[in-house]
């Protein structure tokens, strides 16, 4: 059986009057338990007080449960609406917050949904929450989670079940993301960016949230994200001369096709790179468009690409075999496999079968 857990109400009765009233017996829905009142001395709220109430049995009570408050004598003195079912300890909360809190949950059912989901904070609401805390229906939840998104005052992440974080909360952890990329880069000058996996064990949110999050500041060019690392959009590495020779001899050899036959390995111990410094090098040059990377680490000019894509459209086909497009290319199958991977996630073929269709 459930705990009885403290409620905040709003009752219609001064506090004074049942302080003279003597023992209280809540009473809802043919259910009845004692119960001690304490308000919380809100200003503007002496008639219709906002109150902690403290029941000796559970209740199973939710947001705007209406119930009444007998006195010793069985003499129903006031009513009372229940705003935060299992409400937290009065010593974890500010006075300040605790009545804005309480005066927002008396408006009404969309600014209930926005608060409970603002106090979720990073964690979102979730379905099961809101449904512990009111009696809405799901309909009814998901109507107005789409108000709130409409309104821009919330994200819906998902319906079944229903799952949303309040804007503001989102727009708390876009400045954290972007403020640690900050440092990070100051930190971190000679990397292309924070790894994903760092940037998730960073901020305990839900990877939805997180996600969501990530792609907004993308969206509005604020970061990027390259792989599974992530960096500020107007973050460049700083190349010295040497580094800047490099590049241009890389460039060369991706532009002559020899990586089809020299490994990254090889690269690495030819031009005395390390493993990091090579992949910073590499995502320079994917950053301007030189090469393009694709499944598996498959690495290609962008000359070269195009030159494979004008030749597919140039041809008047409309499918083509994996032997086909080697004799096309010149390519191994070890190569031309990737290239093809590559194709089909540009939208340049489909895969259908043991062919290609050409888009």
């Amino acid at each position: 059986m459930d705990k009885p857990a403290p409620f905040d109400a709003v009752l219609d009765i001064p506090i004074r009057e049942l302080e003279a009233a003597g023992p209280l017996v809540l009473v809802f829905q043919g259910l009845r338990s004692e119960v001690s009142v304490t308000g919380y001395g809100f200003r503007g709220h002496a008639d219709s007080p906002l109150v902690l109430v403290r029941p000796r049995q559970p209740l199973g009570l939710r947001w705007k449960d209406a119930f009444e408050l007998e006195a010793g004598d069985g003499r129903v003195i006031g009513r009372g609406t229940v705003l935060y079912p299992r409400t937290s300890d009065p010593a974890d909360t500010s006075a300040a917050r605790k009545k804005a809190l309480l005066e927002r949950l008396s408006l009404g059912e969309r600014e209930m949904l926005l608060t409970l989901a603002e106090e979720k904070g990073l964690q979102g609401l979730r379905e099961e929450d809101a449904a512990a805390f009111c009696r809405l229906g799901r309909s009814r939840l998901e109507g107005l989670a789409r108000e709130l998104e409409e309104e821009g005052a919330a994200r819906i992440l998902s319906f079944s079940p229903l799952f949303l974080v309040a804007q503001g909360s989102l727009e708390f952890l876009r400045l954290k993301v972007t403020g640690y990329l900050r440092r990070y880069h100051k930190k971190h000058p000679g990397q292309r960016g924070a790894p994903l996996a760092r940037i998730e064990n960073r901020f305990p949110a839900p990877r939805q949230v997180l996600l969501l999050a990530l792609k907004s500041l993308v969206k509005e060019g604020t970061a990027a994200i390259e792989g599974q690392t992530v960096r500020l959009a107007d973050f460049r590495i700083p190349l010295t001369p040497q580094d800047e020779e490099v590049l241009k001899n890389l460039e060369d050899m991706f532009l002559k096709g020899e990586f089809q036959t020299v490994s990254l390995e090889d690269i690495r111990e030819r031009f005395h790179l390390s493993h990091m410094k090579l992949q910073t090098l590499l995502a320079v040059l994917t950053e301007r468009e030189k090469i393009v990377e694709g499944r598996d680490g498959f690495l290609l000019h962008s000359k070269w690409l195009d030159e494979i894509v004008a030749k597919l459209h140039e041809s008047g086909r409309k499918e083509l075999t994996v032997a086909e497009f080697k004799a096309m290319t010149g390519l191994s199958r070890k190569y031309a496999i990737p290239l093809l991977e590559l194709l089909d996630e540009m939208g340049v073929t489909r895969r259908r079968g043991s062919v290609r269709d050409i888009l």
